[in-house]
């Protein structure tokens, strides 16, 4: 039976810590360009009016009361066990990072045990990373072959399963996607991450926005109600034109107009946002070096801190996993509520589908 996520906390504080060296393992492109200032950057940039639904407001305000969330970074790139980033810093062609993708057989992997494993820690939502940076798609996509049920032997949609399983558990679940993508061929001019997968130095910009909307309706047309889109990655390329943000909102808020929007992007909140995000910072802080200079707190928007539970900082499964004390999680949780916002907690489960087990046993 899988150890639950109170027991992991708990037994924090008997394990062992392995140090190993952060650079191997955590993005550091984000803290280098956090302040990235050029023409491309818009700040000013005009956008339509924006009228939430009556149901989209009643949600931010569900959202408020949640306070504390699961935050799931879950791909093949676990099977090296060197975090979610393990691409782009070992600089691992995309032809052969794609020969992880028939090894990964999550058998063990179980969203019903998921759920109730976060409910038992407190957890009142759950975030779900259905595609991040490398372009793999946790979801039977149909946009692309790079996905679980048409590149694994597991031939599973975990999407479905996860959100079958939190609407089971009447608990909200939030689809993480990904719009940097460093496998796919129209990704073009590239951003500043991803730079050595090996694709051709080409491709349409154009083709590649489209690619990502059709997945995005493939999310919000066939796994029912969801509770919001969390963005990441429109810091690889920071300009509204460029990646026609406008679109992207109208489409999901037409979709599901009730869903609330965030988009990790380090700045103030931007048209058609319901959420404001923080990462590894309270709201308003920027101890991590994320947040751009001209960043400000939205008090009129619910405010949500992310950070991992893992010690060596990675967001993604590593073979060290050795979990922070219970201390640090009581006060991420105490100061993220002192500002008025919500902890999103984050685990990275192993290969095999498991959430992670702690390193040593009592």
């Amino acid at each position: 039976m899988q150890r639950s996520f109170q027991v992991l906390l708990c037994l924090a504080l008997i394990c062992t810590v392995q140090r190993v060296v952060l650079s191997d393992i955590l993005p550091v492109l984000p803290d280098s360009y956090a302040s990235y200032d050029s023409s491309t950057v818009d700040e000013d940039f005009e956008l339509p009016e924006y009228e939430p639904s009556k149901g989209n407001l009643k949600n931010r305000e569900i959202f408020k009361q949640l306070r504390f969330g699961l935050f799931i970074h879950w791909g093949v790139y676990s099977l090296l066990g060197r975090g979610e980033w393990v691409m782009h810093h070992d600089k691992i062609p995309i032809q052969s990072y794609k020969l992880l993708a028939p090894q990964f057989n999550p058998v063990l992997f179980n969203a019903t045990e998921w759920v109730q494993t976060a409910i038992s820690a407190g957890m009142r939502y759950i975030t779900f990373t259905a595609k991040h940076h490398d372009g793999f798609c946790m979801w039977h996509t149909k946009q692309t072959n790079w996905n679980i049920v048409d590149a694994t032997p597991f031939k599973t949609d975990v999407l479905r399963e996860l959100a079958k399983a939190t609407s089971a558990a009447n608990m909200p679940l939030f689809v993480y996607y990904s719009p940097l993508d460093w496998s796919h061929p129209d990704y073009y001019p590239r951003g500043m991450t991803g730079r050595t997968s090996g694709r051709p130095e080409s491709g349409n910009w154009s083709n590649y926005l489209a690619y990502m909307h059709r997945q995005l309706e493939e999310i919000l047309t066939g796994y029912g109600p969801i509770a919001g889109i969390w963005l990441d990655g429109w810091w690889d390329q920071p300009s509204h034109e460029h990646w026609r943000t406008e679109e992207t909102y109208q489409l999901i808020h037409r979709l599901q107009p009730d869903a609330l929007i965030g988009n990790n992007h380090h700045r103030s909140p931007f048209w058609g946002e319901d959420l404001q995000l923080f990462e590894k910072d309270a709201p308003g802080e920027n101890t991590a070096g994320y947040a751009h200079s001209s960043m400000t707190v939205d008090a009129r928007l619910p405010l949500e801190t992310c950070d991992t539970i893992h010690a060596n900082g990675a967001w993604g499964y590593t073979h060290d996993h050795t979990p922070r004390p219970i201390d640090w999680i009581v006060r991420s949780l105490v100061r993220a509520a002192g500002y008025g916002g919500n902890l999103l907690l984050n685990l990275g489960p192993q290969p095999d589908g498991q959430l992670q087990a702690p390193p040593c046993s009592p």
